[in-house]
Formats: structure tokens, C-alpha cells, sequence
């Protein structure tokens, strides 16, 4: 439920058709994404978006509280469709040069079994970058940003555009999609760090993320990066 007394109001960020704040209510924090547009479509991936994750409970996931469609901030004119969800901010966003090559593949791995979760529900994650993905001290990881993702289990011919990375081939199948973003990170994971003699397996790993076989599924994959943590 859409909590009912909201204050302490903090904008974060305005991006593209999106507005983004930080609010709290007596209870906890919680994070707050308005979409600015009036378009029917753009309006649909909010709702999409809402009624898929919502029903989602994980460590790995943010919790949405609701969707409200007519909220007024104080500082802004009019009213706008907006979430409700957790306020994540305790944990950090993926920075390469904090961590060693073994503790990467374990946010890769870690990574991996959430995209495969959410598969399994019917929603393929397509924006996996370094901002979207947070660490806490435990090396738990967390994903965000889930507008304009393919809910295809609920809205499997959407009118609004999917949103992919613009290192993505999306011409592939969602399993090999998923590899293959989960390869471009790894690959940016090695390019960021300096001077490093990278193990056969994980070389291994690259290459075949980069051009995943039809026949290689996502499970496949995460074997292929346990493997590499040996």
C-alpha cells in the first residue's frame, strides 16, 4: 500500500521522462520514481513494472510498496503516475576497483541466479550495468531500475519500447540475451582493472558469454563462472 504520510522529501534525479526522490514516513525510508510522460504506453510500463515486482519477494530485488496515480511533490507542479519502493541506498553501487577478479565473479555469479529468478517469473532483465547493481559488505547483491524491462508472462507485446543496453545483441533469445549481458559485465569488470593475468576459465567465460551457442542456457553459464571461482 502507497504510504499515506510521506515528508522529509529529497530529490535525487530527473532522467529523460523520470523523476526520482527519496521520502521517508515514521516507519522507514523509501524510494520514490514518478514518470513524467502522459503517454498511454510509457504509463503501461510503470504499471508492468509494479504489478510484476511486486509480487516478488528476494534479498536480491527492492521492495514495492505502490503505485499511486495522481502524486503531488511538494516542490513540483501537477501530479504524476509514481512508485513507491525501498529506499536501497545503505548498500553501494558496483564499482570495479573495490574488489579482486574472485570476489567480481561472485557478484557475477550472484548476479546471474537473480537474472535467472527473474526469468523464471516471467520478466527479462535487459539494463545490466554497474549503477543498476548494488553491493552490501557481504558482497549480497541487489538489482534496480526495472521500467522498460520485457514483462513477457504479463504484457508479452507491449506498446512501449524495451529497453536494452547498447551492447546487447537483441536479436538473441532471452537465455542467451542474459549471458551475454552477464559477459559484457564481466568483460568491463576486466577492462577496469590494471595489469592482471586472467585464468583460462575465466577466459573461457568471456569468450563464450560474448557469443553464446542457441543450445547454452543461463544455468549453463553460472556453472561456467562457479567453475572459474575454483
Amino acid at each position: 500500500m502507497f504510504p499515506a504520510q510521506l515528508y522529509d522529501f529529497q530529490f535525487y534525479q530527473k532522467k529523460k521522462d523520470i523523476l526520482l526522490y527519496r521520502a521517508k514516513d515514521h516507519a522507514r525510508n523509501y524510494f520514490l520514481k514518478s514518470i513524467i510522460a502522459k503517454d498511454d504506453a510509457v504509463r503501461q510500463a510503470f504499471y508492468d513494472e509494479y504489478e510484476s515486482l511486486s509480487q516478488l519477494v528476494s534479498p536480491s530485488l527492492p521492495i514495492y510498496y505502490g503505485i499511486e496515480d495522481n502524486f503531488r511533490y511538494p516542490d513540483q507542479e501537477g501530479s504524476y503516475l509514481t512508485l513507491c519502493m525501498e529506499d536501497c541506498s545503505d548498500r553501494q553501487p558496483l564499482s570495479m576497483e573495490d574488489y579482486s577478479i574472485p570476489e567480481l565473479l561472485k557478484i557475477l555469479h550472484k548476479t546471474g541466479k537473480t537474472l535467472l529468478y527473474l526469468l523464471s517469473q516471467g520478466i527479462l532483465y535487459t539494463d545490466l550495468n554497474p549503477s543498476n547493481i548494488l553491493i552490501d559488505e557481504n558482497l549480497e547483491v541487489t538489482l534496480l531500475d526495472f521500467t522498460y524491462c520485457y514483462y513477457f508472462l504479463r504484457n508479452p507485446r507491449p506498446a512501449y519500447p524495451l529497453r536494452f543496453s547498447y551492447n546487447l545483441t537483441p536479436s538473441l533469445k532471452g537465455h542467451q540475451l542474459l549471458i551475454q549481458e552477464l559477459a559484457l559485465l564481466l568483460q568491463q569488470m576486466i577492462m577496469e582493472k590494471e595489469e592482471i593475468s586472467l585464468s583460462s576459465s575465466v577466459c573461457l567465460l568471456l569468450e563464450t558469454g560474448l557469443h553464446p551457442s542457441e543450445t547454452l542456457l543461463l544455468p549453463d553459464y553460472l556453472v561456467l563462472i562457479e567453475k572459474a571461482l575454483v
